[in-house]
């Protein structure tokens, strides 16, 4: 498989999707599985992420039990000078998990893999968003915290991740988009709202209507300020289905300082779902040395539900999603990937 983006005419036409309205329309084979026959998945990393990408599994969203006897679920790829496994994120779709990781700390790629059980997984490709011809103070000094998500009116998979350059200060959110996990298109800017801001995820709001293309995305975002500046906390903006307006202006703290929910604790890397009515907000409390979660039943109000969640040992910076119950029952079994 390719080691680096691939600039063919498909990824063109991915990449003009990128930036105007869809034109199509979500359908029922994009929803998830019906909450009898689903569990929610926590993929996460441990240390410096240099052991591999663990999960764990959840029937309620509060108590989570690790997968594979606590071992890691896939192992790093052996890239020279990229070989880690941060900020893992996955989501399950077509019968199969797809997930991306942070490589390293510095560096212009991250990684990509698929798996049918959380168990085999292909060859991973090392994706490199950043075409090689930018100018050098717009060439990336990192790629952090890639979240994959299917964007059901595009029929592709949208991946965010947080870079800076020399023309920037601080961190930017940017977004390139696949179809098949080797084909990328080229890095735009997806989220700018000049502050430093890191470890975006998006997910989608139907907002009750009848109709799946009326809803509104909602990208949940770490403001990467330092405290003093109002930053370590979490903030939400708002876009149309189509992506057919820009975002909003960001939400005021949610979490973190400066919020009424964990005021005195920094908050990073969230994960946003709705999961049996309600929302469910989990973060990496890094410096405190726990995760936390939140919940709402209208992205407005938050209950801090950090003292109910049970997670495995040491977990960091992950991502929950919702998958089958058959499709973890291999990584149940403890067998070494």
């Amino acid at each position: 498989m390719t080691n680096r983006t691939s600039f063919t005419l498909p990824a063109l036409l991915l990449t003009l999707l990128a930036v105007l309205p869809a034109v199509r329309h979500a359908t029922a084979a994009d929803s998830p599985p019906a909450s009898d026959d689903a569990v929610l998945v926590l993929s996460f990393f441990r240390d410096n992420g240099q052991a591999g990408i663990f999960a764990a599994s959840s029937p309620d969203g509060i108590h989570f039990t690790p997968l594979n006897a606590d071992r890691p679920v896939m192992k790093p790829a052996s890239w020279p000078g990229q070989a880690l496994t941060r900020d893992p994120s996955m989501v399950y779709r077509d019968g199969r998990f797809h997930a991306v990781w942070t490589s390293n700390w510095a560096g212009n790629v991250f990684g990509y893999a698929e798996s049918p059980d959380l168990k085999q997984w292909s060859e991973p490709v090392k994706v490199q968003p950043f075409p090689e011809s930018l100018p050098v103070a717009d060439q990336p000094r990192n790629v952090w915290a890639p979240e994959i998500c299917w964007d059901p009116f595009q029929k592709n998979y949208a991946i965010f991740w947080s870079t800076t350059t020399k023309n920037t200060k601080g961190h930017r959110i940017f977004v390139t988009r696949t179809t098949d996990g080797k084909t990328f298109t080229p890095a735009q800017r997806f989220f700018d709202q000049k502050f430093s801001s890191i470890d975006g995820m998006m997910a989608f709001d139907a907002q009750g209507a009848a109709d799946p293309n009326a809803g509104r995305w909602v990208l949940v975002l770490k403001n990467e300020e330092e405290i003093k500046n109002g930053g370590k906390n979490l903030r939400l903006t708002f876009a149309p289905a189509d992506f057919s307006k820009p975002w909003e202006p960001v939400s005021g703290p949610i979490a973190g300082p400066g919020s009424t929910i964990r005021p005195k604790e920094m908050a990073e890397g969230p994960s946003l779902l709705r999961w049996q009515g309600q929302w469910f907000l989990y973060w990496d409390a890094f410096a405190n040395g726990h995760y936390s979660l939140a919940t709402s039943p209208d992205l407005k109000t938050w209950t801090d539900r950090t003292a109910e969640l049970t997670m495995p040992a040491h977990p960091r910076h992950g991502t929950v999603f919702v998958a089958p119950k058959a499709a973890i029952a291999p990584a149940t079994t403890g067998a070494t990937p």
